[in-house]
């Protein structure tokens, strides 16, 4: 029997994103987060796509992170 995955996916708009150093800054701290399956930043449309299981992982610690790393959640 295969698992069954819990895992969620929130697009947060994110004001401070500059380029290709935001970018990396924010995939690297966020994949080292345990719930965290993956993190893509879209630096043109000025998002971050996260997929995490809610059951490890609230959706308020992954905005809190965002915020202690300098960047403001939008809307």
């Amino acid at each position: 029997m295969g698992e069954i995955s819990n895992n969620r996916t929130t697009v947060y708009k994110v004001g401070g994103l500059k380029g290709d150093h935001c970018r990396d800054r924010i995939e690297h701290t966020l994949a080292h987060l345990q719930g965290i399956t993956s993190a893509q930043v879209d630096l043109t449309g000025k998002t971050v796509k996260v997929a995490y299981d809610p059951s490890v992982i609230a959706n308020g610690y992954i905005e809190e992170t965002l915020q202690t790393l300098g960047y403001s959640i939008q809307g």
